[in-house]
């Protein structure tokens, strides 16, 4: 018989039938989803997720305007130095290998990969929104993010956590808690009521934006090869081939978005020029992703 996994409820006595807005986290192991910033952008409207998002995107204009313009590595490094494994949230990869020494390379590459990228260097305002760095950034992906916005905002996800044993009755202990403070902009520390397992505290996320491994420059891709390039082919007299573009029996073209995607997708870090080219392709796509990308579903999740 398939051992079953202790989550956060049945752990903390929480009825099955009883709703609940956090992830069920497995408490004896890490769960294989992320928190994602493209649900974060598009579920605004949540007071909680809408502060997210602002936090996040103070972060990253103190990380590219004061360290990464000016290529203040040293000091970027220092300031991304607060990037720890959180190991509180239960979520990612294998809690194996984590501690400081990933901590520091977890920074190198955040730097690195900014460092390296065209927007950032240049200071435009679109690598100041985390759903447009996880997508163009070669370097940074989903777990690395995830890791970055369980860093930033670790006191907004404190203060959710609160209320939510607080609702469940679940008992807590005052912890001291870091974080990317906007008014300073400067890491600091305060103190918030989290819940214990095994020693070890527990931080709660908002399972409205949590996902599980997603490719979001392959969907990207996908997402113009359908809505941008096939229309731009279609466009075109004459433009017949027997792979991308193919005429129907009835003399109609029909664009085989395949094909198309074959032939015209680029790697991540060459995503850039599909944004150059082609105006509010980065808007659309973020609508589209909320209508077909939507949080993980963990309602069924074995206990």
């Amino acid at each position: 018989m398939k051992k079953t996994k202790k989550t956060f409820t049945k752990h903390f006595g929480i009825k099955q039938q009883e709703p609940i807005e956090f992830i069920n986290i497995p408490l004896d192991e890490d769960l294989l989803a992320f928190i994602c910033p493209f649900l974060i952008a598009n579920n605004r409207d949540d007071s909680f997720v809408n502060e997210i998002y602002e936090q996040l995107e103070s972060f990253l204009k103190k990380l590219n305007r004061s360290f990464i313009m000016k290529n203040d590595k040293s000091n970027g490094l220092l300031f991304l130095s607060h990037l720890h494994e959180p190991n509180e949230y239960h979520l990612g990869y294998s809690s194996s290998n984590k501690g400081k020494a990933m901590a520091k390379e977890k920074s190198e590459t955040v730097f690195d990969s900014l460092n390296n990228n065209q927007f950032a260097k240049q200071g435009l305002s679109i690598t100041n929104e985390a759903h447009n760095v996880l997508l163009l950034v070669e370097g940074i992906g989903q777990d690395i993010m995830s890791d970055i916005i369980s860093n930033v905002c670790r006191n907004v996800f404190g203060k959710f956590t609160e209320e939510q044993c607080a609702k469940h009755s679940i008992k807590t202990y005052p912890t001291p808690v870091e974080y990317y403070d906007v008014a300073t902009e400067k890491w600091s520390m305060r103190k918030y009521n989290l819940p214990e397992y095994k020693g070890q505290r527990i931080i709660l996320i908002p399972k409205k934006i949590v996902s599980n491994s997603r490719a979001y420059s392959s969907l990207y891709n996908w997402f113009m090869s359908s809505n941008y390039i096939a229309v731009e082919l279609m466009k075109r007299k004459n433009s017949i081939d027997n792979k991308m573009i193919v005429k129907l029996k009835d003399g109609t073209r029909k664009a085989i978005i395949k094909e198309i995607n074959r032939v015209y997708k680029k790697p991540k870090n060459e995503l850039i020029d599909f944004v150059l080219r082609y105006n509010g392709s980065l808007e659309q796509f973020l609508a589209y992703a909320k209508k077909h990308y939507p949080a993980l579903n963990l309602n069924n999740i074995r206990e």
